[in-house]
């Protein structure tokens, strides 16, 4: 017989494809066991089981930069190389500080946008929605 915790515990799916493959490559009760996985598949998307919200998009290691309009606009912050968590501070506070103007983090020289998360999501035209505002348990 199963633990009666089991239904309480939050599962989250990494999901190839930008979200459209027809089932998840990895499953993990850790939201940070999870984003490191989608780390490694370049389109993947983190989403929430029970919910079916996206929660994360994977920024595969690389330099990126902020970009103004949607990623259609001039660039803000030039090539940055990201090699873990720690570095996309930065390039996250960037974008942020000029939201208003439809400031995005891509992959440098034009590539995907993968932050913020609905602007990721939308370019990237996965089928997947994420929440309005950051849940407290995930920045």
């Amino acid at each position: 017989m199963p633990c009666a915790c089991q239904n309480k515990r939050q599962t989250y799916e990494v999901v190839p494809n930008a979200g459209t493959a027809a089932r998840a490559a990895f499953t993990s009760s850790s939201v940070g066991t999870a984003e490191a996985v989608a780390d490694r598949y370049p389109t993947s998307v983190v989403r929430d089981k029970k919910t079916g919200e996206a929660v994360y998009v994977a920024w595969p290691r690389g330099s990126y930069e902020v970009v103004l309009h949607g990623g259609e606009g001039p660039v803000v912050l030039a090539s940055t190389p990201v090699r873990g968590a720690g570095d996309r501070g930065p390039l996250k506070a960037a974008a942020d500080n000029r939201a208003a103007e439809g400031a995005v983090v891509r992959v440098a020289g034009g590539g995907p946008v993968v932050y913020p998360l609905t602007a990721a999501l939308t370019a990237s035209g996965s089928p997947l929605k994420a929440a309005d505002r950051p849940r407290p348990d995930h920045p």
